[in-house]
């Protein structure tokens, strides 16, 4: 058990001036005597302590009560818990021509970006020991959720990535800065990004080599993973009579991606199917891992509700004394 304000027990130290005060007043002290052939007794006890009884309870239903608005809290304060893990940025592409259809989910067509939602999201939960985040990038770069232990938020914010929420371009530059502004200042032994792209850089402010060469200065590994094909794929295209699909091809730049993961020393890969791009993060999974402490907030359990209930059972102890041994009603 711990005290939320230890300082509250500072007033403890009135109690023995409140008691000098009344036992000066102790004689001009009112009250109604009434009548009790208990008063015939002859009792084979001490009147000594008898007569000092009502202070003794007062004096616990005082620091009961003191202890109570110290707010005494039950449980740890926190348990240091100790992981084998890294430091993960997830760096996705939303621009438009993540809504390409050439992969499949249980035999079912979906766009790029769906799939990669899909493959993401089973390895946050392959890795329960390690601190993500995730970027998105398209026109723009801008994080969807800082780098966090709670998997279950992480994934809560992956469900509401879209294609073209950060626009229909691609700032590969960008998205990769943004992570890295993420990662500098954390202290943790080993930080990693995992950048996913599907075409080539065409947007943004910050040359992508450049963002690879301050990866690298800061020590953080970069790996690129380029999806789609060499070929045209399915496009949805708004036609004269609703959607269509029409094939589009859709440029990918793989040699800087490749220049991009090696100037980090991390690897760069590339995925044309759903089964493909799931292996590649499996891959990524066998990283070498570095130990990790952090601390992990515990819910605490309220502890005044006892002491008040203390205090307030002395207080009714102390009248029902004085109403049977003295007969007095205060």
């Amino acid at each position: 058990m711990s005290l939320e304000y230890p300082w509250v027990l500072l007033l403890l130290a009135l109690i023995p001036l409140l008691y000098m005060w009344r036992s000066r007043d102790e004689q001009k002290r009112a009250g109604f005597g009434f009548p009790s052939i208990a008063s015939f007794r002859t009792y084979s006890w001490s009147g000594r302590w008898q007569r000092h009884m009502p202070s003794i309870l007062r004096s616990v239903a005082l620091i009961c009560l003191a202890i109570a608005a110290a707010r005494p809290l039950g449980g740890d304060v926190r348990a240091k818990k100790h992981s084998e893990g890294l430091d993960i940025m997830l760096v996705l592409d939303t621009s438009q021509s993540m809504l390409a259809m050439d992969f499949e989910i249980k035999k079912e067509r979906q766009n790029r970006l769906e799939v990669v939602k899909h493959v993401v999201e089973e390895f946050i939960n392959g890795r329960p020991d390690d601190r993500m985040g995730v970027v998105v990038f398209g026109a723009e770069a801008f994080t969807q959720a800082p780098l966090t232990m709670d998997h279950k938020v992480l994934l809560q914010f992956l469900k509401h990535v879209t294609v073209g929420m950060a626009g229909p371009d691609t700032a590969i530059g960008d998205g990769l800065g943004t992570a890295i502004k993420r990662l500098k200042d954390v202290p943790a032994p080993s930080k990693i990004v995992i950048l996913l792209t599907d075409g080539d850089s065409n947007a943004g402010s910050l040359d992508p080599m450049e963002a690879a060469q301050l990866a690298k200065t800061l020590g953080i590994r970069v790996y690129t993973i380029a999806v789609g094909s060499n070929k045209p794929v399915p496009f949805p295209v708004q036609g004269l009579w609703g959607m269509e699909y029409r094939p589009q091809l859709i440029r990918m730049n793989t040699e800087l991606l490749v220049k991009m993961s090696e100037l980090t020393g991390a690897q760069s890969f590339m995925a044309s199917t759903t089964e493909g791009l799931s292996e590649i993060y499996k891959t990524i999974d066998h990283l070498e891992k570095s130990k990790q402490e952090w601390e992990d907030p515990i819910e605490r359990e309220e502890m005044a509700w006892v002491f008040l209930l203390a205090s307030l059972g002395c207080v009714l102890i102390e009248q029902l004394w004085l109403l049977s041994r003295w007969r007095v009603i205060p």
